[in-house]
């Protein structure tokens, strides 16, 4: 009786795999039959709206824990509670994104570099980095403003993909400092992707709020000429963040002690700005031969 009901069902033939399938998915692949319905207002208005609602909910949810309880997520992720929250690096690149949305507003050369930064204010290669560009200049029979025009505008876009490496680099590094844990790697790299959104996150959102009343007592023009100003401040201060956070973050994700999470944390949080100076090579290196 039931082979006569499905064999009377219309069929479809499925789009993915060609399977000719009775019902509203496909037997092979699962491919669901698209009908009048999906091509209606009212199903995208749907989808629209679930998108928003359930991205709202998982995102506030996930960026409170990070900020509030460093290392929870890395942990319940790495013990397999996953459902409820973005997936880390999901939540770098959604992080990446309001990040370079933000510099756009509020100046900030941290990752972008443009080829001054790399020339005028670098104490460890600046003599190479002027050899490179001089040779740059020679070859391509350029001025020096349509080369940095144009270095520039490539180091922007490739920044916003070169800087994934520090994930790899940071999850090595844990991986070297946390061997006795015996940890896979990809836990480490958890743990670095967290780790790397919530660098982004202060340096996107949360430095910029900081930096608006300074700019308003010290009646400066811009965010941008407080961090000029007070580079030093600023950048003693966001070491000081990064060791706080680390210290926390490794206790509870490495269930690690609190005097080797601290003598770690200080050491990556002194070293967190050598580290970038490494990534700036890099995007020299790369931006220099492909404009």
């Amino acid at each position: 009786m039931k082979s006569d009901q499905l064999s009377a069902q219309p069929t479809f033939s499925c789009p993915s795999c060609g399977t000719e399938t009775a019902g509203r998915f496909c037997r092979n692949c699962g491919e669901k039959k698209v009908g009048q319905q999906e091509h209606s207002a009212k199903h995208y208005v749907k989808l629209v709206v679930d998108f928003l609602t359930n991205w709202d909910s998982r995102i506030v949810r996930t960026v409170w824990l990070l900020v509030s309880r460093p290392g929870y997520l890395s942990r319940e992720y790495i013990q397999g509670s996953r459902v409820r929250y973005m997936k880390p690096l999901q939540l770098f690149l959604a992080i990446n994104v309001v990040y370079y949305f933000s510099i756009g507003m509020f100046y900030a050369s941290t990752f972008t570099t443009p080829l001054s930064i790399q020339l005028h204010m670098n104490d460890y290669y600046p003599a190479y980095a002027s050899r490179q560009v001089a040779e740059k200049l020679e070859e391509e029979k350029i001025s020096y403003e349509v080369l940095e025009s144009k270095y520039n505008e490539k180091a922007s876009v490739l920044s916003k993909t070169l800087i994934f490496f520090f994930i790899p680099i940071f999850a090595m590094l844990f991986y070297a400092l946390f061997f006795r844990n015996r940890k896979y790697f990809s836990e480490h790299v958890v743990v670095a992707a967290h780790f790397w959104s919530f660098n982004l996150l202060l340096l996107g959102i949360l430095l910029p709020l900081a930096a608006a009343p300074l700019m308003w007592l010290a009646g400066e023009p811009s965010i941008a000429s407080v961090y000029a100003d007070n580079d030093n401040l600023l950048s003693t201060i966001l070491q000081v963040c990064f060791a706080v956070y680390l210290f926390l973050m490794l206790r509870r994700a490495y269930i690690a002690t609190n005097w080797y999470s601290l003598l770690t944390a200080s050491i990556i949080a002194w070293s967190f700005f050598h580290i970038v100076w490494l990534y700036r090579y890099f995007l020299f290196e790369v931006t220099l031969r492909l404009v």
